[in-house]
């Protein structure tokens, strides 16, 4: 009757280490181990951010941990996965731990990651929207282009409008011309005429005094 007794009180202890096991608060206990690797990482607000760790397959107990507190923890021979992420924006997906993605990540999200038991740590920075150099000299190429653009058009504009006013100066010269030519025909006509007028009159003139 000793030896059930003894049974039962270890079982009973066994069922209570795995009831705290599953149920307790992991945010702050976690296995506490040097860090091994230390990664600075600065990023801007609105990114999207991707930490790796390796997981292999010997470790049982692996996790994630922001500044200290546990936010994910995967017992795989237990089969408990327990998370405590702080915003939505985070994810682990448990298929594959070894991945923390932050989506649109903000500067409440900067901080000390860690992941265990490979102990890797990096120091995540977060910094305003900043104009990259690779996206100024875009911008600026951009600009340069837009502003021939522009000058092209200008230019094209003001050419059809020197073409208008060229041919519209050439056709006036051009009837000045041919109205200078017709009247010069008229009066050497009308000198014609008078010179035979007079030549006429003579004729008579004399036709008459004989």
């Amino acid at each position: 009757m000793a030896n059930v007794g003894k049974t039962c009180i270890l079982r009973l202890d066994l069922c209570a280490v795995i009831i705290v096991l599953i149920h307790a608060d992991y945010s702050r206990c976690s296995p506490e181990q040097n860090v091994r690797q230390h990664i600075n990482k600065t990023v801007s607000v609105g990114e999207t951010v991707t930490l790796h760790c390796n997981k292999t397959k010997v470790d049982d107990d692996f996790g994630w941990k922001m500044n200290g507190s546990v936010i994910f923890r995967l017992v795989s021979n237990m089969n408990v996965t327990r998370t405590n992420f702080s915003s939505n924006r985070t994810h682990i997906d448990s298929r594959s731990p070894g991945e923390l993605i932050i989506h649109q990540i903000q500067e409440s999200d900067a901080g000390n990651y860690t992941c265990f038991p490979a102990a890797i740590r990096w120091t995540l920075t977060v910094t305003e929207n900043q104009i990259r150099p690779e996206s100024a000299k875009q911008t600026i190429i951009i600009i340069i282009i837009i502003i021939i653009i522009i000058i092209i058009i200008i230019m094209s504009f003001y050419g059809l409008i020197m073409i208008c006013l060229i041919i519209r100066i050439s056709m006036f010269t051009h009837r000045k011309l041919r109205q200078e030519i017709n009247s010069g025909s008229e009066n050497v006509a009308m000198v014609s005429d008078s010179d035979r007028h007079t030549l006429t009159v003579c004729v008579y003139s004399l036709h008459t005094a004989s």
